[in-house]
């Protein structure tokens, strides 16, 4: 078996155990959590659709997700020290 090809079934077997965590985090404590089970599904169609090149679409994926942090970080730093 091709070391890229383990590579993607492990990703996949994260992101799935993500989901089920997350399902059971949601449905026992809180709906805030519902958040990670979208993400784990997500990360799931990504690591299952991709065929070649697993490793150039995971960076991708990993430059748009630092973008999306860094931006969530940004404004929770302009809410938290906004003026009264």
């Amino acid at each position: 078996m091709n070391s890229e090809d383990v590579i993607v079934y492990l990703t996949a077997l994260v992101a799935i155990g993500i989901i089920v965590v997350g399902l059971l985090a949601t449905v026992f404590h809180s709906t805030i959590l519902a958040p990670v089970v979208v993400i784990g599904v997500i990360l799931a169609i990504f690591a299952l659709l991709a065929k070649g090149n697993f490793s150039h679409k995971i960076e991708s994926i990993e430059k748009i997700c630092f973008i999306i942090t860094l931006m969530a970080i940004i404004c929770s730093f302009v809410l938290l020290y906004k003026p009264m």
